[in-house]
């Protein structure tokens, strides 16, 4: 609530309770308390809410007070006449006078909200706070308005300068609509003046259309208005009434872009990553030349059955070494050569077409996030959900990971018909490398810390299909520090080229040899 709020509060109220006596006075709750109004033709109900964040005084509608399960306050006050209605001069402070000099101190701050009974300015009882031995309220302070005007300031800043007391509910809204950024200091100073008036003399009791409230007519907020209240009254009613329902957007507005900002980040990152698809190409070209080198010297009987050394076809007057499988013939060492090209190539451009895809998936969550911006309603966003539900559950926005720890020292799974096990931790790694047969298939995020993961492949000396390599490189992708990023370079070798240097810290190794595919990281399924 701001000082021009009470301002008419307090006309109104003074209308309404004036020769009236407080029956009763009592809470229910921690942040709220009642004052049942009886006298004339119509009895009221006095609410005070010291919520912080949603601090609000209003006359509601009379009800019978309920006496089992609350708290009384302030009985001395009881059927005493209510003689008049104050507010501080420039403060929110809201007074209740009583015959025989009772009164009742509403503090309405926001974070330190409170009520006081006084009796000839000495402190008898408090709602809040039961160690106060004199009224916590701040001394009467003079402002000179439109004076104080800070140089080198924001609009908001040199507003709040000129008037502490203007609404400050809607100033970024009125700041950018009115277009303050651009206004010379002259104009800002008319500017606060106009509104200032306004605010003491010319108030309209609004509910925007954004779901906001407001005490300044369309023409220096034009912002359009769904309803005018009838008083001020029952303007903060409403908002007292709906600030859990705000609460409830604001929260679900919040977790949907959270969710969709993080969408679009690990998007981007993805289509960053697919940049280093490049590098396939270049693993590409160097084992086709490797082939072709080895199919040129397919006669060659090698000395080292693990390498041969040959001239460099394409580079005249140099040699290349290059590595075999001593089992097999350097023929067949350039058939391998050539798969691995060829793999190389299609990891390529299976990456190369995820381009389209991702951009695509960007504008679309782009979208989705500036509609969420622009929803003012929880039955709007309600129905936005509804509307957009395949799109969020493509997207996967707000799915919670409620995954459970397996016993033991890694997870386990499988995928087709291979076992597969996931290191839980660095220990876990280091366990899961040891206990790995030689022709296990191991898998790990390339460059960034994850777990080590692996495909039992027994004394099988060849490697799974390759829709179970992408499905378990996925795994892996997810169980590492990049799992944030569409696509995630991993590496794919057998254990036997993986080892764990003497003295290195827990789950550090190093791989001799290595192919790499790019794949979007999942979550396994166990």
């Amino acid at each position: 609530m701001n000082y021009y709020e009470l301002k008419y509060l307090k006309s109104f109220i003074k209308s309404k309770i004036i020769g009236k006596e407080i029956v009763i006075s009592n809470t229910r709750y921690k942040n709220l308390i009642e004052f049942f109004i009886e006298g004339g033709e119509q009895n009221h109900k006095l609410v005070f809410s010291t919520a912080p964040g949603n601090t609000a005084l209003f006359l509601d509608y009379y009800s019978n007070p309920k006496k089992t399960n609350t708290v009384t306050f302030f009985e001395e006050i009881y059927n005493r006449k209510i003689i008049n209605i104050k507010i501080a001069d420039t403060d929110r402070i809201f007074h209740i006078l009583f015959e025989d000099g009772y009164e009742l101190v509403f503090k309405l701050f926001s974070n330190n909200a409170n009520v006081f009974l006084t009796k000839s300015g000495e402190l008898i009882e408090s709602f809040k706070g039961g160690d106060l031995d004199e009224l916590d309220t701040p001394d009467a302070k003079e402002i000179e308005l439109f004076s104080n005007l800070k140089t080198n300031a924001s609009p908001k800043q040199k507003i709040t300068g000129l008037n502490p007391l203007i609404p400050r509910n809607n100033l970024n809204e009125l700041i950018e609509l009115n277009s303050l950024d651009d206004l010379s200091d002259e104009e800002i100073i008319s500017f606060t003046k106009k509104i200032s008036e306004i605010a003491e003399n010319d108030s309209v009791f609004r509910l925007l259309e954004n779901g906001n409230t407001a005490i300044l007519n369309e023409a220096v907020l034009p912002i359009e208005t769904e309803r005018i209240f009838d008083s001020i009254n029952d303007l903060i009613a409403y908002r007292y009434k709906t600030y859990s329902h705000n609460q409830r957007l604001r929260q679900q507005k919040s977790e949907l872009k959270k969710s969709l900002k993080r969408q679009i980040k690990r998007t981007v990152s993805g289509l960053k990553n697919l940049d280093k698809a490049d590098k396939s190409v270049d693993r590409a070209e160097k084992y086709e030349k490797f082939g072709h080198l080895l199919m040129a010297n397919g006669h060659v009987k090698p000395v080292n059955p693990e390498v041969i050394e040959v001239d460099d076809l394409y580079d005249e007057g140099r040699s290349v070494k290059i590595p075999l499988n001593e089992k097999f013939s350097v023929i067949e060492n350039a058939e391998k050569y050539y798969a691995k090209s060829k793999r190389s190539l299609e990891s390529y451009e299976e990456a190369k077409s995820r381009i389209p895809i991702l951009q695509k998936k960007e504008q679309e969550l782009n979208s989705l996030l500036e509609e969420v911006d622009e929803i003012n309603r929880l039955r709007n966003l309600n129905d936005w959900k509804k509307v957009n539900k395949k799109s969020l559950e493509e997207f996967n926005i707000l799915d919670s990971d409620n995954s459970s720890d397996d016993q033991g020292p890694f997870h386990t799974l499988t995928v087709e018909e291979y076992p597969v096990w996931i290191g839980k931790n660095a220990k876990s790694n280091d366990k899961l490398v040891q206990m790995a047969h030689k022709e296990d298939v191991w898998l790990h995020a390339r460059g960034v810390p994850g777990s080590h993961t692996l495909i039992r492949m027994g004394n099988d000396k060849e490697m799974p299909r390759k829709s179970v390599l992408l499905e378990v490189a996925s795994y892996a992708a997810f169980n590492s520090k990049a799992k944030g990023s569409e696509i995630v370079p991993v590496i794919i070798t057998k254990k036997k080229y993986v080892r764990k240097p003497k003295g290195a810290a827990a789950g550090a190794v190093l791989v001799d040899k290595e192919e790499v595919e790019f794949v979007t990281p999942k979550k396994p399924e166990r």
